[in-house]
């Protein structure tokens, strides 16, 4: 299966890329600033082209179509609402569009913050009220890519841990690198998530790209915890000093986006119609880099 993967060069596309071509399918990587893995076929995508998408189909002709790429960082959607909405919401309808009228599959990947955070493991039944800008254009984009292309599938991925791509790190990475250098970690007690890993995600979306299934999924992590207990489990299982890590409440320390409470997401569906399972939390934090761009894990 050739399979063309946007936004390759991102922290989690990029790896799921690489995840993806190691399980034998015939990986595209289509970027658009950031490099993607080594190795890899690689073409630009200009995100905010309205003829982009159309024209790299017409040039690659995948068999299947991986949606990774976003403006990901919250406060840049808060900030620019305008380009938010170009790359997280209209692209995606666009790509369904043109993945439909050419009988490619597709699946898209979202977030766990479309969600408003007052509750805790939500499944897909739940009604999304995102908080955010971020939120508001990844729901939007969802339904816009569902609606253009209902035989298309969206994975709703939880806040990333492990090995990412890239010089920016997930969540667990952040924390290491910054305990590895001893500087401290502000990590708040009150956010709670079901953090999940790219081989997990990859492996989901393996069966999804192999199946027929449709409609959303969420892909979380097999625990519930906060950011605070994120980042001390962090620091026991890669063996790092926890003396840098403080507690914060969102109350105290607002930002410029607001946060949602509780994303943790329910994982049923996935488990029940795909047969997957997210790999144990423990191991996924192993696969955490030892700085940025390395290819090491901390052992």
């Amino acid at each position: 299966m050739r399979v063309l993967v946007t936004g390759a060069g991102g922290l989690l596309g990029g790896r799921l890329a690489a995840l993806l071509a190691e399980r034998g399918l015939d990986v595209c990587a289509a970027h658009r600033r950031s490099a993607p893995p080594p190795g890899l076929p690689a073409v630009a995508l200009e995100l905010t082209d309205p003829g982009a998408v159309e024209d790299l189909l017409e040039r690659q002709r995948p068999d299947a179509v991986v949606h990774a790429a976003v403006l990901g960082r919250t406060d840049q959607c808060e900030a620019r609402p305008d380009v938010a909405e170009a790359v997280n919401t209209r692209l995606p309808g666009r790509l369904a569009a043109a993945c439909r009228s050419r009988r490619i599959r597709l699946v898209g990947l979202s977030t766990d913050l479309v969600l408003d955070g007052t509750q805790a493991l939500s499944d897909e039944a739940v009604t999304p009220a995102p908080l955010g800008v971020y939120g508001r254009t990844k729901l939007a984009g969802e339904e816009a890519l569902l609606a253009r292309d209902p035989s298309a599938a969206v994975a709703r991925v939880a806040l990333v841990v492990g090995r990412g791509h890239g010089p920016r790190g997930t969540a667990s990475e952040a924390v290491a690198w910054s305990l590895r250098a001893a500087r401290p970690v502000r990590l708040f007690a009150d956010e709670f998530r079901t953090p999940v890993d790219a081989e997990s995600v990859a492996a989901a979306l393996a069966l999804l790209l192999e199946g027929e299934a449709t409609g959303r999924f969420h892909l979380g992590g097999p625990e519930r915890l906060s950011r605070l207990e994120l980042g001390h489990r962090v620091a026991r299982v890669l063996g790092l000093p926890a003396e840098g890590i403080e507690a914060g409440f969102q109350a105290t320390y607002p930002g410029p986006d607001p946060r949602p409470a509780d994303t943790s997401l329910d994982s049923t569906r996935a488990r029940r119609v795909l047969r997957w399972m997210a790999r144990p939390l423990d191991e996924a934090l192993r696969a955490t880099r030892t700085e940025p761009n390395s290819e090491e894990p901390y052992q």
